[in-house]
């Protein structure tokens, strides 16, 4: 098996191993692995895309699902107003580790 194969079936089997273990009412998949990649401190729009590897319009759809149930703020950099960094809230930071416990378990 090459190297790209390995990979791919690992991210096969994580990926299907995640879907069926953590379970969280009201939010997709999708929406799930968004949350657990927002840093406490804050990260910026276009750093999540990277790290989902999914587009920046696809970013924010999936960031402005997530404001709506109350979970995650947006704000602009206060350095360079061109920046928008996505921050969990007090209720996306209990959610996310909610999550985190599941993950763990």
């Amino acid at each position: 098996m090459h190297l790209g194969e390995l990979i791919s079936s690992l991210f096969s089997n994580l990926q299907s191993l995640c879907r069926s273990n953590i379970i969280f009412e009201n939010a997709s998949f999708q929406q799930i692995i968004g949350l657990l990649s927002i840093g406490y401190e804050g990260t910026e729009m276009s750093n999540l895309s990277l790290r989902l590897g999914i587009d920046n319009s696809t970013t924010t759809r999936l960031i402005i699902g997530l404001e709506k149930k109350g979970w995650v703020i947006r704000k602009k950099n206060q350095s360079d107003h061109r920046v928008v960094v996505a921050f969990l809230t007090a209720e996306g930071k209990s959610v996310q580790k909610e999550i985190e416990k599941q993950v763990d378990d």
